[in-house]
């Protein structure tokens, strides 16, 4: 997979804080917070409010020279989704927006890291990433309304038909494991009634 621009957190990081869009110090505990299941950089300082939506997806426009493609002013094509990892694009924020040939267009939550775009998922071969900023609410919204439904529908789908190809277990009793594990854990943590002296 091909991508051409280097996109860095602390390059951002760098740019806000000269511009006195947010402090210095809490630009320094959001790159350390970020990833490691924590939400990435962009998506942390703007769910903190420590700067706006918009007026990250502005900054990062400008000092990567790429265009700022809000999908509430040009809705994505749902045909781009083919062959992507929904559970990639869900975790990163990502947006696919269209493909021509072999170039995908994607539209960030403000902006990931360059290697959240060259590790994308891909079932394709050569693909040429044209990454745009988008926002970081608008991309989470779409996500929210549109692939994770999908990604809810696909995993008892998955467990059903791995039942039927002679799986062991139903997706009833799929769904039910982690209820059981619950159970269990729940059950193990109660203490120990011959500790206590009763009998």
């Amino acid at each position: 997979m091909k991508l051409h621009q280097r996109l860095d957190h602390n390059r951002l990081a760098e740019v806000l804080a000269e511009r006195g869009l947010c402090e210095p110090q809490a630009l320094r505990e959001a790159l350390q917070l970020s990833g490691h299941g924590n939400p990435a950089f962009a998506e942390a300082i703007v769910q903190a409010n420590l700067v706006g939506d918009w007026e990250l997806s502005k900054v990062v426009a400008e000092i990567y020279n790429l265009a700022f493609v809000p999908i509430n002013v040009c809705p994505p094509d749902t045909r781009a989704l083919e062959g992507i990892d929904l559970a990639y694009l869900v975790e990163h924020g990502l947006v696919p927006m269209g493909r021509c040939g072999s170039v995908l267009t994607i539209a960030m939550p403000g902006m990931v890291a360059a290697d959240v775009l060259a590790n994308l998922p891909i079932a394709e071969g050569e693909v040429t990433i044209l990454p745009v900023v988008g926002s970081v609410v608008a991309n989470r919204r779409w996500i929210e309304m549109n692939l994770v439904p999908k990604l809810h529908a696909a995993l008892p789908a998955a467990a059903s038909g791995a039942h039927e190809a002679g799986g062991r277990m139903s997706a009833n009793e799929w769904g039910n494991i982690f209820d059981q594990g619950e159970a269990n854990v729940q059950f193990d943590l109660q203490p120990d009634q011959s500790d206590t002296g009763e009998s």
